[in-house]
């Protein structure tokens, strides 16, 4: 009983949530865990499942060779979104895991076989209440203390009794290669990016402030503007420039995700360069035919009040142009009665004027 406490002290201290529930084949998640995953899947995968999750299925396929590397990614899954566990039955704790990404959770699994001998089960399973569907990973093993000290949700302190306050420990972070894998881990864990073809943003959702600073700087340090805001509760750090995304993305080492934002910013850049020449085409078709029916109600006023007998044969030329043609640009308009455009302008200018006076001299 002593012990049990115990453990559910150094639980709560940990902000984690803990369960007794006996462990079988499928592993019966707390409904705030649940909620939790849910809310990191609408908001990882809602605006566009198929893109964020080969984003993180291409991550997650990249083979890991060094220990170093592996074990920065780790870090930055566990404390991102691990849950101690206590299971009763073996007398030991567990970590577990609640994510819409079977290939992120696979991955951990994976690395924390190979590295620290642990043992993992992992389960799809579909939360009616909710509504939700979501991956769950369970590890557990006799490697279980050194994983939980090389992530940092476990450390010693003097006396060398155990303090469970997550943290991230230096080890994990000492060089460049170990820092990027760090990120991957963030990514996979809390991260999610939109479909490219709707809208440039990728955003990191933490529970833990301090992790969520961290993690900024970390990012800022390679030159990546991220910003940050409060939503909900949580700590968000999003990108929505489309270059800046495409740096973080490379970062995070998904390159063919890299390509699908170029090719598609290209895309996007050509679409608004045609749209810019269409709009121009629209905004001088639109100012000629304004300029077009000016001419013509002029040309009607001074025919009607002088007589297209007593104008210059000129001027009586492409007063009559003008109106046989209406919708004819001026250049076309010109070259139909045999002079240039200049020509053809001024004439049409000389009786505007002369409309103009005609109504200058007309009564009010």
């Amino acid at each position: 009983m002593r012990r049990k406490n115990t453990a559910q002290r150094a639980a709560r201290m940990c902000g984690f949530e803990m369960t007794e529930k006996k462990h079988n084949s499928k592993i019966d998640g707390s409904d705030f865990e649940i909620e939790n995953a849910k809310k990191t899947a609408e908001q990882s995968e809602r605006e566009c499942p198929s893109f964020s999750a080969g984003v993180k299925k291409e991550i997650s396929e990249q083979k890991i060779k060094r220990k170093a590397d592996a074990h920065a990614l780790l870090s930055a899954f566990t404390l991102s979104i691990g849950a101690l566990k206590l299971m009763p039955a073996k007398r030991c704790w567990g970590i577990h895991y609640v994510l819409e990404s079977e290939a992120a959770l696979s991955l951990v699994s994976k690395l924390a076989a190979q590295y620290f001998g642990l043992e993992s089960q992992l389960n799809r399973v579909k939360h009616e209440r909710l509504n939700a569907e979501y991956c769950e990973l369970l590890l557990h093993g006799n490697g279980i203390d050194d994983f939980l000290t090389a992530t940092g949700l476990v450390s010693f302190d003097a006396e060398g009794e155990k303090s469970y306050e997550p943290h991230v420990p230096k080890s994990v972070i000492e060089t460049e290669m170990q820092r990027r894998a760090f990120i991957r881990g963030l990514f996979l864990a809390c991260g999610s990016v939109s479909e490219p073809k709707k809208a440039y943003h990728c955003e990191l959702v933490f529970k833990n402030a301090e992790l969520a600073m961290f993690s900024k700087r970390m990012i800022s340090d390679f030159g990546i503007r991220i910003k940050c805001t409060e939503r909900k509760g949580s700590i968000v750090l999003y990108i929505k420039e489309s270059e800046t995304l495409s740096d973080f993305l490379a970062l995070a080492g998904a390159s063919d995700a890299v390509m699908v934002l170029n090719e598609q910013r290209i895309v996007r850049q050509l679409n608004n360069t045609v749209n810019r020449g269409v709009n121009c085409i629209n905004a001088n078709i639109e100012k000629a035919t304004r300029t077009a029916m000016k001419q013509a109600e002029d040309i009607r006023l001074v025919l009607s009040v002088v007589g297209a007998e007593n104008l210059p044969p000129p001027l009586r030329i492409v007063a009559e142009a003008r109106l046989n043609n209406f919708e004819m640009p001026l250049s076309e308009l010109a070259e139909e009665i045999g002079i240039g455009r200049s020509a053809a302008n001024y004439r049409l200018r000389k009786l505007c004027e002369m409309a103009e006076d005609i109504r200058t001299e007309m009564p009010d």
